[in-house]
């Protein structure tokens, strides 16, 4: 007889999973066939979707937590946008807008079910720690290699010249360096934390200190400064936070900043690899800036976050409702080429206004600040360290969205690290809400 648990449970593992390899397919496998490729994890997720509302004759919950009145509100406003007959776009532009909002939102409900203990939370971890290493080490291959190896082959041809000085941007197994950027900063900062969580159970380090430092040398090597500067922060406000909040753990706190000054020195000065990486970095970084100066808007680090954070730049041109749902997404150019504003808009925080007017800025706005003020709160309320030390990766990952400093809405995998790291946050609610009870 057929098992939908665990039907349900294998699917959701594979799209989990090919959600981060699909990359492999669409680049060197099959890359004649790189548009259908992309469409299949969609189809993967949405096959979990229903499964899971077979096996589990779903009802919606009540509204409890302010987060899920504005899930529901975000619905209605991207439902509402849709069947607008005011806005002259195709079927298919709203469809792909629909998608970009709402898609990975169900996870909130289907992580938590599966993921029920601290045991598959580390095998999770686990098994992401060895999916990186190949990961990073084709990263690292990548910069040292022509823009015109295979290796280094991208389904948008637009994307292949983009260089760290003289060497090509790393985006390993990825269609995109900012899809590349958005793996490598979940995966540091996750690995960082459960360094410490490792050191709470007195286990060993060393192979997530060596994948740590691989997948920093990767962010290096991916040349984009905001998620670097990110990745850094974390790491300072994890440190600061265990020091103060978790006084078992000072000690290794201390000996982990020190061990890596010495690491980081030793590897800066004997490592080629390590040293070019870096001066690389530091030389587009200034060249970017020289550019700026010169009076190219929106190079500068200062033009580009201000550019982030300014989620209403446009919002006299698009009104209250906005163009309507999809008409900024980059992959509805082939049909919606006699529909686009001439704005030069590329942040998220302008096209979300753009798409759904100040009326959908300020939902998103709200329900972004909804989401982490919940996650924070019950992080700060959190009793049993080692699940602290598990969600405080995971408050970090949802952190920048707050500030529109990434792009959550229209790259497909920063969408689903946004949803599934909040997801994660709420079945580790359950799994504390049950160890206390338990006790």
């Amino acid at each position: 007889m057929l098992n939908l648990d665990i039907l349900t449970k294998r699917l959701l593992i594979i799209s989990l999973i090919w959600i981060v390899i699909d990359g492999v397919f669409r680049k060197w496998v099959f890359p004649q066939w790189s548009t259908p490729i992309f469409a299949v994890k969609y189809l993967l997720f949405s096959l979990t979707y229903l499964l899971f509302l077979a096996k589990t004759n779903f009802r919606l919950p009540y509204l409890k937590k302010s987060y899920q009145l504005f899930i529901v509100l975000l619905f209605l406003w991207c439902f509402l946008s849709f069947v607008n007959p005011s806005y002259k776009t195709s079927w298919l532009v709203k469809l792909f807008g629909l998608i970009n909002y709402v898609f990975f939102i169900p996870l909130l409900l289907i992580v938590p079910h599966y993921f029920n203990s601290t045991n598959f939370f580390e095998k999770t971890i686990r098994f992401l720690a060895y999916l990186s290493i190949p990961i990073y080490i084709v990263g690292i291959i990548q910069y040292f290699l022509p823009v015109d190896h295979i290796l280094n082959y991208l389904p948008n041809e637009e994307q292949k010249y983009n260089r760290v000085a003289e060497y090509t941007r790393a985006l390993s197994i990825f269609s995109f360096v900012k899809i590349y950027n958005v793996y490598l900063l979940f995966t540091t900062t996750l690995f960082f934390s459960y360094i410490y969580y490792l050191y709470q159970k007195n286990r060993s380090v060393v192979f997530y200190v060596v994948l740590l430092f691989l997948g920093v040398l990767n962010q290096f090597m991916s040349g984009s400064r905001l998620p670097l500067a990110l990745m850094f922060l974390f790491f300072l406000f994890i440190t600061a936070f265990l020091f103060v909040k978790v006084p078992i753990l000072r000690k290794n706190v201390i000996v982990s900043i020190i061990v890596g000054i010495i690491l980081t020195t030793i590897l800066y000065n004997v490592s080629d690899t390590f040293n070019t990486a870096i001066s690389a970095f530091l030389k587009r970084a200034e060249i970017v800036e020289q550019v700026a100066e010169k009076g190219r808007e929106g190079y500068g680090a200062r033009d580009r976050t201000l550019n982030r954070i300014n989620l209403f730049k446009y919002a006299n041109e698009a009104g209250w409702l906005g163009f309507g749902i999809g008409t900024t997404y980059q992959g509805t150019g082939m049909v919606l080429s006699n529909y686009r504003t001439d704005l030069p808009f590329e942040e998220e925080g302008e096209r979300i206004v753009l798409e759904l007017g100040i009326i959908g800025g300020i939902l998103l706005i709200l329900l972004r600040w909804s989401i982490f003020l919940f996650a924070l709160l019950t992080f700060l309320n959190t009793k049993i360290v080692s699940i602290a030390l598990l969600k405080i990766a995971l408050l970090l990952a949802i952190l920048p969205p707050i500030f529109f400093l990434n792009n959550t809405t229209f790259n497909y995998f920063d969408g689903f690290s946004y949803w599934f790291s909040f997801a994660l946050i709420l079945a580790l609610n359950h799994i504390e809400k049950r160890q206390l009870n338990e006790n």
